[in-house]
């Protein structure tokens, strides 16, 4: 009874403020009911007047002319019904044409709706004005939430996959172009931002009126899916560009740009923010600046710039702070350090955290080696896969290095991209598969569950094996 109560509840507020009814509280006081009104009564005394003047303005007419006036007639006989119609009758019929579903109470009519998977939502805007309102609603996901019908997604900025390779298509594969072109004709290559639906294991290719730029970063924050810089796709220079989705409501816009364009830079979201750091300019300097985004009031504000330059490194969130890994200066060009920096945003400043990135001191590239992934519980995960390491490892803290968590999964072999999902309790990895001669080959998903270790494989159909740059995932 207690779970009831508290269901009708939630779909209560779910309703509020999205339906406009003509229903009002009805008064304490008995008040007799209400057949004639005002406004009534002076639109029958018009139509009566004009009745009786239409035979005089009316020009001969061949017999029968009354005939004619059948069709005032007839809003007459409209308007008298309506007229002496109970305003309680009235009510009534309002209130049922406005009923989420005719003939349902609206909890049950909510718990309908929100049981609709992710991938209808922009039909279901398109019903009518009542559905839209609900449905681009942040309630509207907390009560799928509630009810166990939200689903985990993950959005990729991934290299597509020339058309026609492969089996020709998935049966949970949409086949929507991709920004216009296919990668068989485009040049330079082309990206796209791809959405892979955990919940019922389909793949998407996001339409886009403009095209991916290379290398972009993608975060989700608020309701959004923030993208942020990259390359030209066509000039190949960096980008200061920020593209903002709506998730609920399906629609992009153009974000306020960066004060700097930058490409391979750390990103992460934070507290509502979006934080950039480090990465390179056009002209393949090095940069230490750094910028938060809000995405809610679409604005940039200045951060104090990192401690040293970090072109090509990595962003990660880890309790509760921005973390740039890794990187190098302009003068070391790959040379990759092992320290690491975090942001505190209380105190308004970077800390510098050393060995973080160990594989730097064993010789490692650390370009592509290796993904980060902020967890349950605030904890920090790297998922390697070269200099030497190969798995899954947790950041234990200042002075205390790593320790193991999970072997990578059967089949992954190198350049890593990972997210976590459902509140960081699993991992999507997207990751370059071996080949029957141990060599890369064409990427894959994997999923691992957090708390038991456990891979699970992900059926990744040929148009989504691209190279992933950036990752990102959502509970919607």
């Amino acid at each position: 009874m207690e779970g009831r109560m508290r269901r009708k509840k939630l779909a209560s507020n779910a309703i509020i403020g999205h339906k406009r009814t003509l229903v009002h509280e009805p008064d304490q006081r008995a008040s007799p009911t209400v057949y004639f009104s005002m406004e009534s009564f002076l639109l029958l005394l018009f139509l009566t007047a004009s009745l009786l003047i239409l035979p005089l303005v009316l020009p001969p007419l061949p017999p029968p002319p009354s005939m004619l006036l059948l069709l005032p007639i007839g809003l007459l006989l409209v308007l008298l019904i309506l007229a002496f119609m109970p305003s309680d009758a009235r009510n009534i019929a309002s209130s049922y044409l406005q009923a989420l579903i005719p003939g349902l109470p609206d909890d049950i009519a909510l718990d309908c709706l929100a049981r609709v998977p992710h991938r209808f939502h922009s039909g279901l805007r398109l019903v009518c004005y009542g559905w839209r309102d609900l449905v681009t609603a942040p309630c509207f996901y907390q009560h799928r939430e509630h009810i166990g019908a939200a689903e985990d997604l993950v959005f990729l900025v991934q290299a597509l996959v020339e058309k026609g390779s492969g089996d020709g298509g998935e049966a949970k594969e949409e086949d929507e172009e991709e920004n216009g072109c296919s990668a068989a004709v485009c040049s330079p290559p082309t990206y796209g931002l791809s959405m892979h639906n955990a919940t019922e294991g389909s793949w998407h290719r996001v339409v886009m009126a403009e095209p991916t730029p290379l290398f972009a970063h993608v975060v989700a924050v608020g309701g959004k899916l923030v993208m942020v810089g990259g390359w030209d796709p066509v000039t190949l220079e960096p980008l200061a560009e920020v593209r903002v989705l709506d998730l609920a409501r399906g629609k992009w816009r153009r974000g306020a740009a960066m004060t700097a364009a930058r490409s391979f830079f750390a990103c992460a979201a934070v507290a509502g923010r979006v934080y950039v750091a480090g990465g390179h300019d056009a002209g393949k300097n090095a940069m230490r600046e750094a910028e938060a985004y809000d995405a809610a009031g679409d604005q940039w504000a200045a951060m104090p710039a990192m401690g040293e330059e970090r072109d090509e490194c990595k962003g990660v969130v880890a309790g509760g702070q921005f973390w740039a890994v890794s990187g190098y200066g302009t003068e070391e060009q790959g040379m990759f350090g092992g320290a690491a920096e975090r942001y505190d945003a209380t105190a308004g400043e970077w800390r510098r955290e050393e060995g973080v990135w160990e594989a730097a001191a064993e010789g490692g590239s650390g370009g592509g080696d290796a993904a980060y992934v902020g967890v349950a519980g605030g904890r920090m995960w790297s998922v390697e896969c070269g200099g030497g390491r190969r798995g899954v490892r947790e950041y234990a803290g200042t002075g205390r290095g790593w320790k193991e968590v999970a072997p990578l999964p059967e089949g992954a072999m190198s350049r890593p991209c990972a997210a976590a999902m459902g509140g960081g309790e699993r991992v999507f990895l997207m990751a370059a598969a071996a080949t029957g001669e141990n060599r890369s080959g064409p990427h894959g998903g994997w999923i691992l569950e957090a708390g038991s270790a456990n891979w699970a494989r992900v059926e990744t159909p040929v148009r989504f094996s691209g190279f992933a740059y950036s990752a990102t995932a959502v509970r919607l």
